[in-house]
């Protein structure tokens, strides 16, 4: 209850002793003084006040500080606890506490204690009273009264006054709250109650009735077994109203919701009651529910099968119903049970019986007959091919007298034998008698002609391709390479080959012609050249595709292409674009290179000019071109050694002319030193095949 203070205090105790054995001079204050103590405070709900405390510890001239608890009671002083800094308080530690007030907190008193070294003094308490406005509960002793009656209504709040929203349906003394119906209607019951605090209202509706008349249930008057059908009555409780409505069933033959849904139980007839009362009375309304069931059918009784163009006479053993047929494209039946048949097959022929309740049916099969139709199907078949006939009228059987075709007595799977024609019979016998229809079949092989135009395209132009057989469809195995439409004209797309078919397909079957077609497109050339070029150097070059390519030299007094194709001489310096021109039907393709010879003052300076061993390509399968570039033509020896200094080849070319070596030898890699009068020089190959 005090633990806070308890504590407090302890720390107090042990704070003064520590002081008194560290200062022999300090001198111990009084106890404080209260001088002003807390007053009783008034406020409203929800509202801020304040208790304050004077106190002083000048009794003995010392001012050390004055220390501050609060304390509140909830049962009128019998138990207190310390109040904290905590919503709804604040300032606990000080001389005024601060309170934000709720009306839970009314009667509470509260208590200060001031202390110092020396003890602790408290206050005399003072309470807190919160008010409201606040009107109470109202209460009566009817929420319903019929017109002419009246009600008290009560408050459990002192001191308001009593009034009505609407005069018109009731009065009301504002003293003592009795309320006199005058007209039918809900009025609401006003209860205000003012005080410093405020003005509040309570409220409470009273329904006022009327004397009650007979309205009459409506609704059908029959329904079935196991069905349902729904009354209603002019008296249906209003939600909010002190209405009662009610309906019940008589003697079981049907049951009836509490919303009017009368339900069929049984066979018979069954009276349904509604009751409607208010605070004036109850009326009871009374009505005949007629409860049905579905009519029991007969059974049918004549011929199960009938001819097309015939019919027969069907009976049933209970009478009143219609007759009705599941198919009237295989048989009719009218009214007085003649089924008239109409197209072979089977057909259900039933007989109804309806009433209110529903609808019952007996139902008899009637197989209708029909003599053989016509044969439909192919009239061509291919020879060593199949094709199916077929006839409407079932049971039948197929044979033929010819020896080009064959056909299966029970499918009428015909298949070819040789080229001809012959005449197929479908017969059929039923209770309509024996028929006959028939069909002439050819027999023969299909022909897909022979394709005619050219065999090649060149890439984004087109060919027209033609067959002498008419009727077919063209078509392409690769249209990333070729397309090809309807008519015939092909449009090359891609390089590479499209195969083209011209397709027929008729009676005897389907073939097929077929014929390749190259796309074609301008060379795509490339050329091999050596790194250098000297004044008086002969060198071969080399370009792809060869076959179609052309070399040229577009100035002839620096050199010029001699003899072999690629082969060209350098006598003269300066600038000579040359080119590899590459060639087909489908257009040119050139690559060009610059060379630049300088011009040499004399001999010994052609004599001195660096030597270069060239090998081309590299690596190599094996197949390259090796050139001395010299300052000098002349010849010089080449030897090849394999990687441990084996010799595996050597012979003698000139410097200044590329020469084609096949150096048939494994995998690996190789070693070529050429020597002349300028120097020896190596270069390295490596063989991957």
């Amino acid at each position: 209850m005090r633990k806070s203070f308890y504590l407090s205090s302890l720390l107090f105790f042990c704070f003064f002793l520590n002081n008194f054995t560290a200062k022999a001079t300090f001198v111990n204050p009084g106890v404080p003084v209260i001088t002003a103590n807390p007053r009783d405070t008034a406020v409203c709900n929800g509202s801020i006040t304040w208790f304050s405390v004077v106190a002083n510890d000048t009794a003995n001239g010392d001012t050390m500080s004055i220390h501050y608890m609060w304390e509140v009671s909830t049962d009128g002083g019998s138990t207190w606890d310390t109040v904290h800094n905590i919503a709804p308080y604040s300032s606990a530690a000080t001389d005024t506490l601060r309170i934000t007030t709720s009306y839970s907190m009314n009667g509470n008193m509260y208590m200060c204690g001031a202390w110092n070294d020396s003890g602790i003094v408290w206050s005399s308490p003072a309470t807190l009273t919160v008010d409201t406005a606040y009107a109470g509960a109202v209460s009566s002793g009817s929420a319903a009264l019929c017109i002419g009656s009246s009600v008290t209504f009560n408050s459990s709040m002192a001191g308001g006054s009593w009034s009505v929203s609407s005069t018109a349906i009731g009065v009301i003394n504002a003293g003592s709250g009795q309320f006199t119906a005058d007209s039918f209607g809900i009025d609401t019951v006003i209860y205000t109650l003012s005080n410093t605090c405020g003005t509040s209202h309570s409220i409470q509706n009273i329904e006022v009735d009327s004397q009650l008349n007979n309205l009459p249930i409506m609704g059908p008057s029959a329904t079935c077994v196991g069905n349902s059908v729904t009354l209603t009555n002019g008296h249906n409780a209003i939600p909010g109203l002190y209405e009662t409505a009610n309906w019940s069933a008589t003697n079981g033959v049907a049951m009836v919701s509490s919303t009017g849904i009368v339900y069929g139980v049984s066979y018979g007839l069954d009276t349904i009651h509604f009751d409607f009362g208010n605070s004036c009375g109850i009326v009871d309304t009374t009505y005949t529910v007629q409860v049905d069931t579905v009519l029991a059918h007969g059974t049918i009784s004549g011929p199960n099968q009938v001819c097309v163009g015939s019919w027969i006479n069907l009976t049933e053993t209970v009478s009143g119903g219609i007759w009705l047929s599941s198919n009237t494209a295989i048989a009719n039946a009218d009214f007085s049970g003649n089924v008239t048949g109409i197209s072979q097959g089977v057909v259900v022929i039933s007989y109804y019986l309806s009433n209110g309740c529903g609808t019952s049916a007996a139902k008899d099969t009637i197989t209708v007959f029909s003599g053989a139709a016509e044969i439909t199907g192919n009239d061509s078949v291919g020879i060593g091919s199949t094709n199916a006939l077929y006839d409407a009228t079932v049971g039948g059987t197929w044979s033929t007298t010819a020896a080009t075709i064959t056909v299966n007595g029970t499918s009428g799977v015909v298949t070819g034998v040789s080229a001809g024609s012959a005449e197929v019979t479908y017969t059929v016998t039923n209770i309509c008698g024996t028929t006959y229809a028939t069909m002439v079949i050819y027999s023969g092989n299909p022909s897909a002609g022979t394709i005619h135009g050219a065999d090649s395209v060149c890439l984004g132009f087109t060919i027209t391709l033609s067959d002498n057989t008419t009727g077919g469809s063209w078509t392409t195995s690769n249209d990333t390479i070729a397309t090809v439409s309807s008519t015939g004209v092909v449009t090359g797309l891609a390089h590479g080959v499209a195969h083209i078919t011209y397709t027929i397909t008729n009676g005897f079957g389907t073939a097929t012609a077929v014929t390749a077609v190259f796309v074609n497109k301008a060379p795509h050339d490339s050329i091999v050249v050596p790194g250098i070029f000297s004044l008086g150097g002969s060198y071969t070059l080399f370009g792809y595709p060869a076959a179609g390519g052309t070399w040229s030299s577009s100035n002839h007094t620096v050199g010029n292409f001699i003899g072999s194709p690629g082969f060209f001489v350098i006598y003269g310096s300066g600038t000579d674009t040359i080119t590899f021109s590459a060639h087909n039907t489908c257009g040119t393709t050139d690559t060009s290179f610059v060379i630049n010879i300088p011009y040499i003052a004399g001999v010994n300076q052609v004599a001195n000019a660096a030597s270069e061993l060239n090998v081309y390509p590299n690596p190599s399968t094996g197949e390259f071109m090796i050139n001395l570039v010299s300052g000098i033509t002349e010849p010089a020896v080449v030897r090849i050694t394999n990687i441990v200094g084996e010799k595996v080849k050597e012979f003698t070319m000139s410097t200044n002319q590329a020469s084609a070596l096949k150096l048939d030898q494994p995998d690996g890699i190789y070693f070529l030193t050429a020597t002349s009068s300028t120097g020896k020089y190596s270069a390295k190959i490596t063989i991957t095949k």
